[in-house]
């Protein structure tokens, strides 16, 4: 497309510029011959409207008023090639052109309007053909990045090589960067740009350009953010599918009674691997996501935890993660607050570890703390459990942490612990009958007291980790040694 200032410069029109020279930047989309009093009826925001001059009014006043009306239509310019009886252009109308920043040109009557449209009219099409053929070769270039690409970031790379730019999308809510291309060579990106991405994504597409790299086509720019849209709308689709099924397995979990080594095959293809634990989340208010899209939050992209809506409640199993934590905060909005369950073992289960969940959402409400681990707040030490709930809450509490590190690790702290206290805390018949150094066994002993928090050489300790002993073997939970 033309400007005002490069429809100017073609010599064989002889165009004059006679005011509002501060607008030649103006973009002609259009070309429009128009006589009538009332020229803004009929032209279109960014028309170059041309006229003999022969339906403007005569008068100061009533040439600059003329002249207000047709600016607000947001043509791009006017020309005037006046017939012999057009009236002269006032000072006003100058005046208010001038004001106004609106180009007016002036033509030698003997101009045929056809060429002056045939100039602006070639330059559209040519514009409107260079707009297809780049549009043609984004999608080109998408499709061939669909098939050599397995993930979005490699197919983003792609893509911005195309166009010669770095391109990234970054989550609305956040800022955070969910994705980008990877850099080309070491041209640092300049005159970023954001643009909205449309649809429920929330998410805004970055445009970084490099020195002496145009991507200003508003064709080529909208027809890349509706693939990206269209790629992320997939990817919420598949979001909203694993939500749907995590919920239905995890009341499927705490329905049943199946032991957590049986569903962790099922839980590492979801990305739930490592140390496991139930969230007891209460939302608070005030943010842009809800319980229903919590999971589309950039942190729970790549390992979402197991979600349950329960009345005014979310119940989930997810990784220990002090990233996850912060993020659910974040993204539930303030007031949110978290009770975290012991680590998930075959000795606890997940109905246990819901119940103790729970139990810790109702102390941080108490204490009036965003998060709190079970046990954090002492409750007191149940000294004879009755029930096998209370059984599983002791072993959960103090050996359940020691029992999943023996499972990812192939350790043997459970059994050491077991030994130590056999022996009443004597250190070289502990060693002896492990069958390990007696250092080994500091060590040892010095992890069990890190992963769990007691002491297994205090008084305090040795009561705890004894009476949650004897409540797994008694309970069958734990395997007499």
């Amino acid at each position: 497309m033309l400007t005002v200032q490069e429809l100017i410069a073609i010599a064989p029109l002889q165009l004059q510029l006679v005011a509002g020279f501060a607008g030649i930047t103006r973009m002609i989309t259009w070309a429009h011959t128009v006589d009538l009093p009332d020229p803004w009826h009929w032209v279109s925001p960014g028309d170059l409207v041309m006229t003999t001059g022969v339906g403007m009014p005569i008068g100061d006043s009533a040439q600059a008023q003329w002249l207000e009306k047709l600016v607000q239509s947001n043509a791009s310019a006017l020309v005037i090639a006046p017939r012999e009886d057009a009236p002269a252009l006032s000072p006003s109308l100058l005046e208010t052109a001038d004001r106004l920043l609106f180009p007016l040109l002036h033509a030698s009557f003997e101009l045929e309007f056809v060429k002056l449209s045939h100039q602006v009219i070639e330059s559209v099409l040519q514009a409107q053909r260079e707009r297809f053929n780049a549009s043609e070769r984004l999608f080109q270039t998408y499709a061939q990045a669909l098939r050599m690409e397995p993930d979005m970031p490699g197919r983003l790379s792609v893509l911005a090589r195309s166009l010669g730019g770095h391109l990234a999308i970054e989550d609305a809510i956040t800022g955070t960067r969910i994705v980008e291309s990877q850099p080309a060579g070491d041209q640092v990106p300049v005159n970023v740009e954001r643009i909205a991405i449309g649809g429920r994504t929330q998410a805004n597409l970055l445009i970084s350009r490099r020195p002496n790299v145009s991507m200003d086509d508003s064709i080529l720019v909208r027809s890349l953010v509706g693939l990206l849209g269209v790629e992320l709308e997939r990817q919420m689709i598949h979001r909203d599918q694993q939500r749907e099924e995590g919920g239905a397995l995890l009341r499927s979990l705490l329905d049943s009674e199946i032991e957590p080594a049986l569903t962790r095959p099922m839980l590492e293809r979801r990305g739930l691997g490592g140390t496991l634990v139930a969230l007891a989340i209460r939302p608070g208010g005030g943010s842009m996501r809800t319980p229903d899209d919590i999971h589309h939050a950039p942190a729970l992209h790549d390992a979402t935890p197991l979600l349950l809506k329960e009345r005014s409640m979310l119940l989930a199993i997810g990784r220990d993660d002090a990233i996850l934590f912060q993020a659910l905060l974040d993204g539930l909005g303030p007031g949110t607050q978290i009770g975290i369950s012991g680590p998930i073992a075959t000795a606890t289960g997940y109905r246990e570890a819901a119940r103790q969940s729970r139990l810790a959402l109702t102390q941080a409400a108490e204490l009036a703390l965003p998060t709190l681990r079970y046990g954090d707040a002492d409750t007191g030490l149940i000294m004879a459990p009755k029930t096998l709930p209370e059984a599983r809450a002791l072993v959960a509490r103090y050996l359940g942490p020691l029992i999943e590190h023996d499972r990812l690790q192939s350790a043997a702290l459970l059994n050491t612990l077991t030994t130590f206290l056999k022996n009443d805390g004597n250190w070289k018949a502990s060693a002896l009958d492990l069958g390990i150094h007696r250092q080994t066994l500091v060590y040892r002993i010095k992890l069990v007291e890190q992963l769990t928090g007691f002491n297994p050489t205090t008084t305090q300790g040795i009561a705890r980790f004894w009476i949650a002993l004897q409540a797994g073997i008694n309970s069958g939970l734990l395997e007499p040694r």
